[in-house]
């Protein structure tokens, strides 16, 4: 994955989606992560084939509110905290 100020790196086809959920795998990881995607986002992500990825290296609870992800964005990518990819569906 890449910084905010680089091209957006094709991570390939990692983003495996199975019964309505969204996981996340790379090559030699014993294990898929399974994103918290809401089914408009993952039916959204299979009819494009892929997304683009977006991770937060600081960690952010699911129940925050849509003020406190703002910030969340504002400083960590001010802070080259956050990483970005091209993913495809496999």
């Amino acid at each position: 994955m890449g910084k905010p100020t680089d091209l957006i790196p094709d991570l390939g086809r990692c983003l495996h989606l199975v019964g309505g959920q969204a996981l996340l795998g790379f090559p030699g990881a014993p294990r898929r992560l399974r994103l918290p995607a809401r089914p408009v986002w993952t039916r959204l992500a299979a009819r494009n084939v892929g997304a683009v990825l977006l991770l937060g290296l600081d960690p952010l609870p699911q129940t925050v509110d849509v003020d406190r992800v703002d910030a969340y964005l504002d400083t960590d990518l001010d802070a080259e905290r956050l990483l970005f990819g091209q993913t495809r569906t496999s």
